[in-house]
This record gives structure tokens, sequence and C-alpha cells, in this order.
């Protein structure tokens, strides 16, 4: 059977939990994705040499099992576009981003999580796949199961559900270096008054393709979760306060990262239930 060039894993590395296939979590950087597989139980690992290397494994629950998939996208919208839409040829279904974020709304602090519900398409990738008109959002289902996990992890008081600006510049976009300043502070400020809550780089990309693989596939509610062809969901550990300007606390970042794993894994057993796995 044949594997996909960047990512070397084909259709049998994809395969569990029936029709759904292995729920895939894929964090930006690859020491994330070997911590989230820390999580895991009977793991095994393909290795890449372009460090995108997957760790498969199972979320045990009670006497029944999730088959669970992590590995890197990269970061980046255009690195994002390759490893999902690898990932989608060779079958996954339910996908959900676990990164980091800067905050855009002073109520969320350092340490914090944020469920994403949509991203603004502030880069240029997506736009070779689906017009700037079209919104990148993630499913109803999704969302719902992710909130249900940080609640069921305990971290309800510290998670946040929004919008995030996703951006393909970190240094010139969102913190204002370089002769653009003025205005790309003037843009952010602006989202942010528009209700953008995080900013991230990629959350936007692997909605739009989530959105691409599920078009002219509409089914009733009445038909279940299962019928939805793909969906893809984004929790972000959030490293940074809304002026932190790269000036970041390790210690921070590291709760950031425990509680948006801890979120992600909890949500994927309350999406496993939603889509009949469990």
């Amino acid at each position: 059977m044949k594997h996909q060039h960047h990512i070397l894993l084909d259709a049998t590395h994809l395969a569990g939990n029936g029709q759904v296939g292995r729920y895939v979590l894929v964090p930006g950087t690859r020491s994330r994705s070997a911590a989230i597989a820390e999580h895991f139980e009977d793991v095994s690992v393909v290795d890449n040499p372009r460090g995108h290397t997957a760790h498969l494994g199972v979320i045990r629950i009670g006497g029944s099992s999730v088959d669970v998939m992590a590995i890197s996208t990269g970061m980046g919208t255009a690195s994002t576009e390759i490893i999902v839409h690898e990932l989608l040829e060779v079958g996954a279904r339910r996908l959900v981003r676990v990164g980091s974020c800067g905050a855009m709304d002073p109520n969320i602090r350092a340490g914090d999580v944020v469920v994403v519900t949509g991203a603004v398409r502030d880069e240029m990738a997506s736009r070779h796949i689906a017009p700037t008109e079209f919104p990148a959002v993630s499913h109803p289902a999704a969302v719902a199961a992710m909130v249900d996990g940080a609640n069921n992890a305990g971290h309800g008081a510290n998670a946040f559900l929004g919008i995030c600006h996703t951006k393909a510049s970190l240094y010139a976009r969102e913190f204002h270096h370089g002769p653009m300043a003025q205005s790309n502070e003037a843009y952010c400020n602006l989202l942010a008054e528009c209700g953008a809550v995080a900013s991230d780089m990629e959350a936007a990309m692997l909605f739009i393709q989530a959105s691409a693989r599920s078009a002219r596939k509409a089914q009733p509610l009445a038909s279940g979760n299962i019928t939805v062809p793909v969906q893809a969901a984004c929790v972000l550990g959030v490293y940074g306060d809304d002026d932190s300007d790269m000036d970041l606390d390790p210690a921070l970042c590291r709760l950031a990262d425990k509680r948006a794993i801890e979120t992600t894994l909890q949500g994927i057993v309350a999406w496993a239930r939603r889509d009949g796995v469990l």
C-alpha cells in the first residue's frame, strides 16, 4: 500500500476505531508530539527523517480503548498544509491541533487554554484551497468535545472559547517588529476589538482542509456525528499574555502545554463517545 511522501504513512497506520480511523493529534513541534505520546499506551513509532515522527497508540478508558496518533506539522500554514493533506489522503477523519498561542484578550493569561471555534485567515497558504470569504471554522461537535475535555480534565476555570488569529508572520505581524510595525499593530488591535482572543500560526489551514474534505456530503443531524466525513478541532496553550513580545515564562509555558494536552486527551474521549467509538 502506497505511503505518503512526507509523513511515510499509509492507510494501515490510520486504521482503527471502526469507520472513524485514528484520532490524530497534530502539534506543531516534535517535542510536543513526543510529550503527548507519553500519555498513550501500546505505543509504536514510525520514524521520519524530516522530523514528522508518528507515535501510534491507544487511550484506555475502562475496558475500552481509542486508537490515536500524534505527529507534528511543523510551524506555519505551508508546512501544515502538506502534513494534513497527506494524513487526509491515507484516511484521517478526526484531527486536533494541540498548539501554543499568544493571548489577544487581557482576561486570558499565560498558562491558560483556548478551545478555538474559528480562525482569521491572515496567511496566504489557505487561499490556494478556498477564497478568503470562506470561513475557517471548527466543526461544532469537535468544539463541544474539546469543551467537555477541558471541563473533564479540571481546567474549566482556565479554559476559554473563541476565535484565533492565524498569521504567517510572528515577529512582524503579531509583535510589530520592522518597518510596518504601526500598521501591523493597528491590524491586530482591530482583530481584538472584533473579538479574536488568541493568535497562532496553523489553525486556519487545518479548518479549511477539513471543510474542503467534507464538501457536498452533508447529512441530517439524525444520522449522527459519524456521518461527518472530516472534523477538525484546535486546543491552544497560552504561552504569552497580550503584551508579552516573546518574553515568556518557561514555567507558564509548561503549564499551558500540560493543560492543553490534558484537555485534548479528555476531549478525544468525549469525541469518541459522540462518534459511537465508545
